[in-house]
């Protein structure tokens, strides 16, 4: 009987009920059911999934995985960003230090900080940039689906 149970539950889940998509007074709605006659039905499943649909399904998909590959490259522009500013700051700060007869251990410690910044950036800019080419494979690969159908 348990088994069952979660069998239902899991069906349960994994059906997809329909969303619309409304524009009333300037306010988008999404609902189970039309909010008005020009309703718009979203498709909610997971992006990059595939799926035999018309033309109209594979482009909205394309087109959300070009949305979330395009935030991808600003997320990655505004880390290189944020790493030039941050560098400079400790550049700004080693340059005063050497200036005024510091000890090794001072200059060592700051170099460290700012290798230990630069790697800490560069991480992130590298799985930013693995998470982009993962989106744009899925877009090809989607666009190929679309192609053969």
């Amino acid at each position: 009987m348990m088994k069952f149970s979660y069998l239902l539950l899991f069906g349960v889940f994994s059906a997809q009920a329909a969303v619309y998509k409304c524009e009333q007074n300037g306010v988008v709605e999404f609902s189970q059911f039309p909010c008005a006659d020009e309703a718009e039905q979203v498709d909610m499943r997971p992006i990059g999934t595939a799926m035999s649909g018309t033309r109209g399904e594979f482009k909205q998909q394309v087109d959300a995985i070009k949305r979330q590959s395009r935030f991808v490259e600003f997320q990655i522009t505004k880390l290189e960003q944020e790493k030039q500013e941050r560098l400079e700051e400790l550049k700004v700060d080693l340059y005063k230090l050497r200036r005024s007869f510091p000890k090794s251990e001072e200059l060592v410690a700051l170099q460290q900080k700012i290798d230990r910044l630069t790697e800490h950036y560069d991480e992130k800019i590298g799985a930013e940039r693995l998470s982009l080419a993962s989106l744009k494979s899925k877009a090809v690969t989607l666009e190929r689906q679309y192609a053969q159908n």
